[in-house]
């Protein structure tokens, strides 16, 4: 979910499976997200991935991020030098924490030109150099022009209808005159906030487009391990087959053992009490 602040995600502690065994995963503290998913659950771009930090799919949107230096604790699924399933502690920077960094390049919205019934003396006028006043200003604002008005091509005259509210604006920069609706489309060729810069070193205002940002697609490194809550009692970690780590329910285990006729660990102890006493019989 998202708030007026941002996109939420708060730990939440997961039930206990009632599988005799399972994934780590279902330990997770948090959700975690593709940059596909991302969008779908919030409406927005996730950020731009950012190849100095590792990959990671979770945040935690709970963390003080008022200073740059606050930290925030974790636990989450590891290995000891011995190969055996652990959990361990992991300390990452809050303003880490609170973001995720997802691979994939953003999607901007794409620039759309809504047709036009307005007309030049009778001829239909191209929506594409149309555009809104306040679009107008803030354009010329951006590059430093001038002498905003409504281009004129007498003694043509235009007509608009009532539900048109956009002109053929246009404004000086450095005394030559440009078209905003043709500059805005330049602009948003990419899609609509799409990474780039002026080039004014022509007569017209020409957009530079960004060079592609990194993706992550060819990030090798293992990613930011997910957050998981304390094991219950009755769980404890092992590794199987590919070093795959799961959880098992010790509970769920021994019944599963009495069930199938396999020995279990109070069979272990009879057998060792037995054991121990005919060995003294026999001394």
């Amino acid at each position: 979910m998202s708030n007026s602040i941002g996109p939420v995600s708060e730990p939440m502690v997961p039930a206990q499976p009632s599988a005799e065994s399972y994934s780590v995963q279902d330990l997770a503290l948090f959700k975690s997200y593709s940059r596909q998913s991302y969008r779908a659950a919030f409406g927005i771009e996730a950020p731009a991935y950012d190849p100095s930090r590792l990959r990671k799919s979770w945040f935690d949107s709970t963390v003080d991020v008022s200073d740059p230096s606050n930290v925030a604790v974790y636990r989450v699924a590891s290995q000891d030098q011995n190969g055996n399933a652990i959990l361990r502690q992991i300390v990452i920077p809050a303003q880490e924490a609170a973001m995720v960094n997802l691979p994939g390049a953003i999607q901007y919205p794409p620039y759309i030109v809504a047709p036009t019934s307005a007309t030049r003396d009778g001829s239909s006028i191209n929506p594409v150099y149309l555009s809104l006043e306040s679009d107008a200003q803030d354009l010329m604002k951006e590059l430093g022009g001038n002498n905003l008005r409504q281009e004129e091509l007498p003694p043509f005259t235009a007509d608009y209808s009532s539900d048109e509210p956009r002109r053929p604006w246009e404004f000086l920069v450095r005394g030559s005159p440009v078209n905003v609706g043709a500059l805005l489309l330049s602009r948003n060729a990419q899609g609509i906030g799409s990474p780039g810069h002026w080039d004014l070193s022509s007569p017209q205002p020409v957009w530079m487009p960004d060079p592609p940002a990194p993706t992550g697609a060819d990030d090798t490194r293992s990613p930011r391990e997910m957050p998981v809550r304390n094991l219950l009692p009755n769980e404890k970690l092992f590794t199987g087959l590919m070093g795959i780590q799961g959880v098992q329910r010790t509970d769920l285990q021994l019944t599963s053992d009495e069930a199938s006729g396999k020995f279990t660990p109070d069979d272990r102890a009879t057998l060792r009490l037995i054991y121990q006493a005919v060995s003294k019989l026999s001394s």
